[in-house]
Protein backbone atom coordinates (compact mmCIF):
# COMPACT_ATOMS: atom_id res chain seq x y z
CA UNK A 1 0.00 0.00 0.00
CA UNK A 2 2.79 2.22 0.48
CA UNK A 3 4.36 1.70 -2.46
CA UNK A 4 1.16 2.99 -4.47
CA UNK A 5 1.00 6.02 -2.17
CA UNK A 6 4.49 7.04 -3.46
CA UNK A 7 4.05 5.52 -6.67
CA UNK A 8 0.57 8.16 -6.91
CA UNK A 9 2.25 10.96 -5.28
CA UNK A 10 5.59 10.44 -7.88
CA UNK A 11 3.21 10.26 -11.07
CA UNK A 12 1.38 13.83 -9.50
CA UNK A 13 4.32 15.65 -8.99
CA UNK A 14 5.22 14.37 -12.56
CA UNK A 15 2.16 15.98 -14.38
CA UNK A 16 2.27 18.89 -12.40
CA UNK A 17 5.97 19.08 -13.80
CA UNK A 18 4.75 18.81 -17.18
CA UNK A 19 1.61 21.02 -16.90
CA UNK A 20 4.54 23.48 -15.39
CA UNK A 21 6.72 23.62 -18.20
CA UNK A 22 3.81 24.00 -20.74
CA UNK A 23 2.57 27.07 -18.71
CA UNK A 24 6.08 29.07 -19.01
CA UNK A 25 6.22 28.22 -22.86
CA UNK A 26 2.84 30.16 -23.60
CA UNK A 27 4.28 33.87 -22.31
CA UNK A 28 6.37 33.78 -25.78
CA UNK A 29 2.82 34.83 -26.68
CA UNK A 30 2.36 37.53 -24.61
CA UNK A 31 1.56 41.41 -25.45
CA UNK A 32 3.83 42.68 -23.13
CA UNK A 33 6.05 46.15 -22.67
CA UNK A 34 9.87 45.88 -24.96
CA UNK A 35 11.69 46.86 -21.65
CA UNK A 36 10.03 44.29 -19.40
CA UNK A 37 12.82 41.83 -18.97
CA UNK A 38 11.57 40.88 -15.02
CA UNK A 39 8.41 37.84 -15.00
CA UNK A 40 5.09 39.84 -15.42
CA UNK A 41 3.11 39.91 -12.38
CA UNK A 42 -0.48 40.58 -13.64
CA UNK A 43 -0.87 37.78 -16.70
CA UNK A 44 -3.86 37.14 -18.12
CA UNK A 45 -5.12 35.09 -20.93
CA UNK A 46 -8.10 35.62 -23.29
CA UNK A 47 -9.69 35.40 -26.70
CA UNK A 48 -7.53 37.71 -28.83
CA UNK A 49 -10.28 40.07 -30.54
CA UNK A 50 -7.71 40.44 -33.30
CA UNK A 51 -4.96 38.87 -34.76
CA UNK A 52 -1.36 39.80 -33.56
CA UNK A 53 0.75 38.68 -36.26
CA UNK A 54 4.19 40.20 -34.13
CA UNK A 55 2.93 36.89 -31.66
CA UNK A 56 1.55 34.67 -34.13
CA UNK A 57 -2.08 34.80 -32.60
CA UNK A 58 -4.85 34.83 -34.73
CA UNK A 59 -7.90 36.54 -34.14
CA UNK A 60 -10.13 33.97 -32.03
CA UNK A 61 -6.65 32.26 -30.54
CA UNK A 62 -5.88 32.73 -26.85
CA UNK A 63 -3.58 35.71 -25.89
CA UNK A 64 -1.68 36.40 -23.13
CA UNK A 65 -1.24 40.15 -21.76
CA UNK A 66 0.79 41.59 -19.18
CA UNK A 67 -1.86 43.52 -17.38
CA UNK A 68 0.98 45.45 -15.30
CA UNK A 69 2.43 47.12 -18.37
CA UNK A 70 -0.61 48.84 -19.23
CA UNK A 71 -1.74 49.90 -15.68
CA UNK A 72 -0.33 53.22 -16.55
CA UNK A 73 -3.63 53.62 -19.09
CA UNK A 74 -5.69 53.49 -16.29
CA UNK A 75 -4.62 56.44 -14.26
CA UNK A 76 -5.39 59.86 -15.06
CA UNK A 77 -2.39 61.78 -15.49
CA UNK A 78 -2.33 64.71 -13.98
CA UNK A 79 0.95 66.76 -15.47
CA UNK A 80 2.10 67.15 -19.30
CA UNK A 81 5.06 64.65 -18.32
CA UNK A 82 3.29 61.57 -16.69
CA UNK A 83 0.79 61.59 -20.05
CA UNK A 84 3.98 62.01 -22.51
CA UNK A 85 4.83 59.15 -20.41
CA UNK A 86 1.57 57.05 -20.89
CA UNK A 87 1.82 57.91 -24.27
CA UNK A 88 5.45 56.83 -25.16
CA UNK A 89 4.91 53.64 -23.43
CA UNK A 90 1.62 53.01 -24.89
CA UNK A 91 3.27 54.02 -28.70
CA UNK A 92 7.03 51.27 -27.86
CA UNK A 93 4.07 48.69 -27.53
CA UNK A 94 2.41 49.75 -30.47
CA UNK A 95 5.86 49.76 -32.45
CA UNK A 96 6.84 46.48 -31.14
CA UNK A 97 3.47 44.41 -32.06
CA UNK A 98 2.59 46.28 -35.44
CA UNK A 99 -0.54 47.69 -33.74
CA UNK A 100 -2.36 51.18 -33.58
CA UNK A 101 -2.87 52.14 -30.05
CA UNK A 102 -6.77 51.76 -30.62
CA UNK A 103 -5.85 47.77 -31.33
CA UNK A 104 -4.08 47.83 -27.86
CA UNK A 105 -7.03 49.37 -26.04
CA UNK A 106 -9.61 46.90 -27.71
CA UNK A 107 -6.78 43.62 -26.65
CA UNK A 108 -6.80 44.79 -22.97
CA UNK A 109 -10.83 45.73 -22.85
CA UNK A 110 -12.25 42.80 -25.15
Amino acid sequence: MKYKVVAFCLSWVGLMAGLTTDVHALPSKCLQAPARIAVCPHLIYKKSALPVMSLDVREGEVICICLSDFKVLNNTAVDNIKKIAQQVSLMRIADKHQLSEQDILTLIKY
